[in-house]
């Protein structure tokens, strides 16, 4: 394993394990470079209403300095990158932009598991069963939409909804935003965890498109516990099945990280 990008830490509520001992087990691994990109705060418009499964924004400071220092102390041993995964919410995202900006993550990743802005309605989860056609095209624009903010690096699970219907639809509306991540170099990922809990992603349908797009691809772990930054011959599965596919993941150095909040 080269690298790992996609990695959370026990302030989103449903991740174990200090900081430190993820960076400990990255070097064990072999990893040579660990992205911290916990779920980020949110700040919703509706009162009362907040999520439990990602900080709250009183938290962001300390994670911030946490990773930022295991940055400084391991810098002979690993390379450590800052980051936040983020869901694209229109109403909310002016509002946390302005936020992180303060932190200057090294770059953000876009892991879009809500429709709308979260609240708006019940059935906005994507990884429900039986998501149907509208919901479908509704997450395509979104995440494209989110995208063209020029502040994400990549997109995490991209083949997160659990859709139901007609193949064909499926593949068309999959195949505009793979597109639109080949025409503007953003990779997306595989996602090792889905992979392992058998989760309805990755979704092969989807990586044949990624093929037949030429669109990049990378893997993410998405550790939630530092043991998985050491499941070396699950991570190896996961580029087997890629390969299966004539798919190769990005090295490191041929990955795009885009600093956020640069474009006005």
């Amino acid at each position: 394993m080269q690298y790992n990008l996609h990695t959370h830490t026990y302030r989103c509520n449903h991740a174990v394990g200090e900081d430190r001992q993820y960076v400990e087990a990255a070097i064990k691994s072999g990893i040579k470079v660990l992205g911290f990109s916990d779920h980020t705060p949110q700040f919703f418009k509706k009162d009362g209403y907040y999520s439990f499964f990602r900080m709250k924004p009183e938290l962001a400071e300390d994670y911030a300095k946490s990773i930022l220092s295991l940055k400084k102390e391991y810098q002979n041993d690993i390379q450590i990158l800052f980051g936040f995964e983020v869901e694209y919410y229109p109403e909310c995202y002016g509002e946390l932009r302005e936020f992180l900006s303060q932190f200057e993550p090294d770059y953000l990743i876009m892991g879009q598991h809500f429709i709308g802005n979260e609240y708006d309605a019940e059935d906005y989860y994507v990884k429900e069963k039986n998501r149907g056609d509208l919901l479908l095209r509704h997450y395509v624009n979104q995440v494209i939409e989110g995208l063209g903010t020029g502040d994400f690096t990549y997109v995490a699970h991209p083949d997160i909804m659990y859709y139901i219907g007609n193949s064909d639809f499926y593949k068309n509306e999959m195949r505009r935003l793979c597109e639109y991540a080949c025409d503007n170099d953003i990779p997306l990922e595989y996602n090792v965890q889905g992979f392992k809990y058998k989760k309805c992603y990755p979704n092969p349908i989807f990586w044949r498109t990624v093929k037949e797009t030429g669109s990049s691809a990378l893997l993410g772990i998405d550790a939630h516990d530092p043991v998985a930054l050491s499941e070396i011959e699950l991570y190896s599965d996961c580029c087997s099945r890629l390969a299966g596919i004539g798919i190769t993941p990005l090295e490191f150095e041929k990955i795009k990280i885009r600093k956020p909040f640069s474009k006005k």
